[in-house]
């Protein structure tokens, strides 16, 4: 009989693989000090996570080197903990209710008013547990963007999507979705801004850092030597299990391909930003991670198509799991960690909740059944593989995590959907901003509302560097992604997208 470790020893071997990252990267795609409540009693907070964010990356590799453990690891690692046991608690519960809904959606929902109850009874306990949980939410947000590359991995399993002009019809649907998206929810924005008397109508700058030129690096060489060191390591591991048939071949080749798929990611998102803009992060990575799993695939005589399938095969066994299971099990609590960053802007959420509903809905609501109509109208997809393709379009817009989530329920497949979600964002990130000043709108709430709701966060990022637009953006996004799923998943909603995309 054959030794299996238990699940909880392999949950926690996930765990210590995270805490050994050497450092917290001192730069982040979302700054930490954007996580930060808006009132006076969130100053404190706001200068312990901005000293973190500027702190001296040699001295936090000499400390965990020195063998003392970082106390912003910790705490990272702990909140990242919490996250995730609460989005597998809600989903248990959920389970027992017999109700079809994404656990990590329930979960940053449950924590959101989690907060915002405790923060009407006590403030000060509210603050405390933001404080615990706010370096988390952005270190996850960090380290969320690695686990989506599992959904374009399997792309090539993915149903054909047909010739030359069905692939045509999808870039189609891809770029006239998002001018469509990015200008109701602008101009609904714009239209009762106007209506209200508080429209702006110049420009903010861009932030001191985009101004000077000052754009670091996405990941730290402490992160990208971790990984590619463990993933080198763990290759040579790999080629010895396989070729003496030992009964861990299988595991230590999912550690190999996950500690790869990650450096793979650091590696690309690190490249020269011109070619980024043209090559998203996602697109090479995963590239990189096809041709090595056809490199393994030759050198252990095994068909590509049958490592590949070993990628992700829907279990978290720890005998059969895959490196995709594992990463795409581990985005539960980022999705949750999302709670964070809306509860940190609440104030700014329900000062302009008319603006932001509104134009939630047009960004949910409007892109979903616009999108069904328009892939019906042009009869994307051939044969029977045409259900399965057009739902795949339909979360376009909604950020990934949530994405695959609500093409699940639809009935898509997740590696178009992720493909569609990543081109979708790569044109955002690319021509929103341009696109919207030729549009002449200025107004920081219009513009962040517009790339949120229509570029997920790619467009969030590129926005970043307008400070008054980026909370709407950030927001924007959320809520979008939140609205979009929670819609999917009402019987009624769902049977009315699929009979508008397919009839």
């Amino acid at each position: 009989m054959k030794f299996r470790p238990p699940r909880v020893s392999f949950l926690v071997a996930v765990l210590l693989l995270a805490a050994a990252i050497p450092v917290i990267e001192s730069k982040k795609v979302f700054n930490p000090t954007s996580f930060v409540p808006q009132n006076s009693s969130s100053k404190v907070i706001s200068t312990k996570l901005e000293r973190s964010s500027l702190s001296d990356v040699s001295s936090q590799i000499k400390t965990v080197r020195g063998g003392a453990i970082d106390s912003n690891l910790v705490n990272c690692l702990a909140g990242s903990v919490v996250c995730g046991v609460i989005e597998q608690a809600v989903k248990k519960g959920l389970m027992k209710a017999n109700i079809s809904f994404p656990s990590s959606l329930g979960g940053c929902i449950f924590l959101f008013f989690f907060l915002v109850v405790a923060d009407s009874i006590s403030p000060s306990a509210a603050n405390t547990m933001y404080e615990a949980l706010a370096p988390a939410a952005a270190f996850l947000a960090k380290w969320m963007a690695p686990l989506f590359v599992p959904g374009l991995v399997m792309l090539p399993l993915s149903p054909s999507v047909g010739g030359g002009m069905e692939i045509l019809k999808v870039i189609a649907t891809v770029a006239i979705g998002f001018v469509f998206t990015i200008t109701t929810s602008a101009f609904s924005v714009l239209t009762i801004r106007k209506a209200q008397g508080t429209l702006i109508t110049t420009s903010s700058g861009p932030s001191k850092a985009v101004a000077s030129g000052l754009k670091p690096k996405p990941f730290n060489q402490a992160s990208w030597s971790f990984f590619s060191k463990g993933a080198l390591l763990s290759a040579v591991a790999t080629v010895w299990a396989s070729k003496t048939n030992n009964s861990f071949a299988s595991p230590i080749q999912t550690l190999f391909l996950s500690l790869f798929t990650v450096a793979s990611y650091i590696w690309s998102a690190n490249l020269p930003a011109g070619f980024v803009k043209i090559v998203h992060p996602l697109a090479t990575s995963a590239t990189l991670v096809l041709t090595v799993i056809r490199a393994v695939a030759a050198i252990t005589g095994k068909e590509f198509f049958d490592v590949l399938r070993s990628y992700k095969v829907g279990s978290l066994d720890p005998m059969k799991a895959g490196a995709g299971d594992i990463l795409m099990f581990l985005l539960g609590a980022p999705v949750v960690g999302f709670a964070i960053s809306v509860y940190s802007r609440r104030q700014l959420l329900f000062n302009n909740l008319v603006v932001v509903l509104t134009s939630v809905l047009v960004g949910s609501a409007g892109s979903l059944f616009a999108t069904a109509g328009f892939v019906r109208l042009i009869s994307l997809g051939s044969g029977a593989a045409a259900r399965l393709v057009r739902l795949s379009l339909l979360a376009r817009n909604v950020t990934t995590a949530l994405a695959i989530a609500l093409t699940n329920m639809l009935g898509g497949d997740i590696s178009i959907a992720a493909s569609v979600v990543c081109l979708t964002g790569i044109l955002g990130g690319t021509y929103g901003q341009a696109f919207m000043d030729a549009l002449g709108i200025k107004d920081p709430i219009c513009r962040g509302i517009g790339m949120g709701c229509s570029s997920q966060g790619l467009g969030v990022a590129a926005i970043s560097g307008e400070p008054d637009a980026f909370p709407f953006a950030a927001i924007a996004m959320v809520l979008t992604a939140i609205t979009a799923t929670t819609l999917a998943s009402i019987p009624a909603v769902k049977e009315a997208l699929i009979q508008t995309a397919c009839g």
